[in-house]
């Protein structure tokens, strides 16, 4: 099986699902299993956050934010392999390559990661680039973003998280192919009603693939579920539109894409 790093659309769903079992409990208890991959002491994180409710669970790019309230969060990237696990304490000590877990009042919510990437970080500070989803994200951004970078190629500058958050490798095939631009394409060369295209598409792309992933996966607080994707699928070697799917390493990535995609050079 692929594996994937979770992008925008997987975390939105995993956000909802793991506050579904934890909204407004209280935590009570946290342990770091590996010091490396958390960003703050647990002293630190035990005096601020235990006793505390959780209040709201927000995603910011690539990073799920669990918010204690008075600006306290804790921030989990879960990489490549990251898994969150919500189970009953006696569980916990079951699960392995643990990084860190959160007992609440009934519940605890356990970062693993086999690869030991996952991050934990406490306090982030947020990057200027806005996320997919923000209404800073606008056509205007987009364009301007785009003059800066004339000469990028498309795929690299759409996964760039400078740029925008919350992109990664999968979807942005999916975006490009939903916009037919080709992913050897140049960012400044794409005319503007194709770059209005491209903006439109990854609105549609992203909110689309929240949608499958719900329906196919409503449980789903990690793993992944891509079986819906278009184009970037392992299970299938031509698009709905009868084009057979090109696998090609592009801007350092496996690239899936079809010659139906104009290219801009």
């Amino acid at each position: 099986m692929a594996v994937f790093m979770p992008e925008l659309p997987d975390l939105e769903v995993f956000k909802t699902n793991v506050y579904g079992r934890l909204a407004s409990k209280r935590l009570v208890g946290l342990e770091i299993f590996n010091p490396k991959k958390v960003f703050a002491a647990k002293k630190t994180l035990t005096d601020d956050l235990v006793g505390r409710d959780l209040t709201c669970i927000n995603r910011v790019g690539k990073e799920l934010f669990f918010d204690f309230g008075d600006r306290r969060v804790i921030a989990a990237h879960l990489m490549l392999n990251g898994e969150i696990s919500v189970v009953a304490e006696e569980a916990a000590s079951e699960i392995k390559f643990k990084i860190f877990s959160m007992r609440f009042e009934c519940d605890t919510v356990v970062f693993s990661d086999k690869g030991s990437l996952c991050t934990i970080k406490y306090m982030p500070v947020s990057g200027k680039a806005p996320d997919a989803f923000d209404e800073a994200f606008t056509f205007d951004y987009f364009s301007g973003a785009v003059r800066g970078k004339q000469r990028a190629n498309i795929k690299a500058f759409l996964i760039d998280q400078s740029v925008v958050k919350g992109i990664g490798n999968a979807y942005v095939d999916e975006i490009l192919w939903a916009a037919r631009i080709s992913p050897h394409s140049l960012a400044g060369k794409i005319p503007e009603d194709k770059l209005k295209e491209l903006y439109n598409a990854i609105n549609d792309v992203l909110r689309g693939a929240v949608d499958s992933i719900k329906r196919i996966s409503p449980d789903i607080i990690s793993g992944e579920e891509r079986s819906f994707l278009k184009v970037h699928n392992r299970a299938i070697k031509k698009t709905e539109t009868g084009y057979p799917i090109i696998t090609e390493r592009i801007a350092s990535k496996i690239t899936y894409y079809t010659e139906e995609q104009a290219v801009y050079v």
